[in-house]
C-alpha cells in the first residue's frame, strides 16, 4: 500500500450503530497493513460538525431539576425538555412545573435565586454525581434554601459542552487523560462557534497524532463524544471527517544509545576529512655528460690512412 492514505468519513455514508449519528461503524474500501518494524501514524486533519445539538438534553444527562420539601418526604423530579436554553427560558420551565418555590436570576452574580413558596419552609438540594444537572444551576454540593430564599452557591454554566472528542476503537493508547490511564481520544476540537454554526476543524488548530503498531486496519468504531464521555446528539445532522493513515518507522525498539547516536549525527558539525600533504623530496642531480670533441675532415683522413 502507499505509505500515506487519505480516507474521507460522510455520517450517511457509516454504518450507523444504535440511535445517535455519533456512534459508527465505518469501514475502509482497502485493507491496511502494517508492516514489521514499522507503526501506522493516524490523525484527523479535519472536520466540519454542524453545531446542532443541545446545551440541555437527555443524552447530556442534564435535563432534570430535583429537591425536597419539608411537605413532603418524596423525591420532586422536574423534567426539562430538550432544547437550546437561555437563563429566562430555563426559568420559564422550572417556575411553571411547580409551586414550591420561584426561581428568579441575578445578572449581577450569574446565580439562581430561590424564593420558597406559601407552606414551604425549606428546600434541600442534593448532588447527583450520576447526572450533570447540577452545573447548570450552580449546585456543586448538598444545599438547603430556607424560608423566604436564597442565592444557589456556584453560578449558572449554560455552556454544558466544553469540546468534542473523537474517538476510534483502535487501542491507539497514545493519548492520556486524568479519568483514564488510556484514552481512546484521537484528536479534540474546541468549540469555536454559536448554536446553529459548523464547527470547523484544520490546521489552525492543534493535530494530535496516535500510533497503531502492529495488525492491520479494515474498519474502526467511531464516537463523538463531550467531555464527559457521553454521546452528542446531532439531531440527525450529517457532518464529514477526514482521517489520514502515515506507515512511518517503528523506533520503539532502538536503544537510547542508538536514538542519541542519530540525533547527534544529524545535529553535530561535519568537521571536514584530513587531507595530508606529501612534503618535497631533495631532487637527485645527475652528474655531467662528457660530450666527445667533434670529428673533422683531417681525423677521417687520418683514420683511412691507417687502414
Amino acid at each position: 500500500m502507499n505509505k500515506e492514505i487519505t480516507f474521507n468519513v460522510r455520517s450517511k455514508e457509516a454504518t450507523q450503530v444504535g440511535s445517535l449519528n455519533t456512534n459508527l461503524l465505518v469501514e475502509l474500501p482497502i485493507t491496511i497493513v502494517i508492516p514489521e518494524h514499522s507503526v501506522c501514524e493516524m490523525s484527523v486533519p479535519s472536520a466540519e460538525i454542524p453545531l446542532s445539538f443541545y446545551n440541555v438534553s437527555a443524552s447530556l444527562q442534564n435535563n432534570i431539576f430535583q429537591y425536597y420539601t419539608n411537605l413532603s418526604a418524596l423525591l420532586q423530579n422536574i423534567t426539562v425538555p430538550s432544547g437550546n436554553y437561555s437563563v429566562d427560558t430555563l426559568m420559564v420551565v422550572i417556575n411553571s412545573a411547580q409551586s414550591h418555590f420561584v426561581m428568579t436570576y441575578n445578572d449581577t452574580f450569574n446565580k439562581f435565586f430561590l424564593t420558597t413558596g406559601v407552606g414551604v419552609t425549606g428546600i434541600v438540594l442534593l448532588v447527583d454525581l450520576t447526572t450533570y444537572w447540577n452545573q447548570i444551576y450552580g449546585i456543586y454540593q448538598a444545599a438547603v434554601v430556607l424560608s423566604p430564599g436564597g442565592y444557589l452557591d456556584g453560578v449558572c454554566n449554560l455552556a454544558t459542552v466544553h469540546s468534542l472528542q473523537i474517538r476510534v476503537g483502535l487501542g491507539t493508547g497514545s493519548t492520556i487523560s486524568t479519568s483514564n490511564s488510556n484514552s481512546d481520544v484521537i484528536q479534540k476540537i474546541p468549540l469555536q462557534v454559536n448554536a446553529n454554526g459548523i464547527i470547523i476543524h484544520n490546521s489552525n488548530n492543534y493535530i494530535q497524532k496516535s500510533y497503531i503498531k502492529s495488525g492491520t486496519i479494515k474498519s474502526f468504531y467511531l464516537n463523538i463524544t463531550e467531555q464527559n464521555q457521553k454521546l452528542i446528539n446531532l439531531n440527525g445532522c450529517v457532518y464529514e471527517l477526514t482521517f489520514l493513515f502515515r506507515i512511518i518507522p517503528d523506533e520503539s525498539g532502538i536503544s537510547e544509545e542508538n536514538k542519541m547516536y542519530r540525533s547527534e549525527r544529524l545535529t553535530r558539525r561535519i568537521e571536514p576529512p584530513q587531507v595530508e600533504i606529501p612534503q618535497p623530496q631533495p631532487i637527485e642531480v645527475p652528474p655531467p655528460i662528457e660530450v666527445p670533441p667533434p670529428i673533422t675532415l683531417d681525423d677521417i683522413a687520418n683514420e683511412l690512412l691507417s687502414i
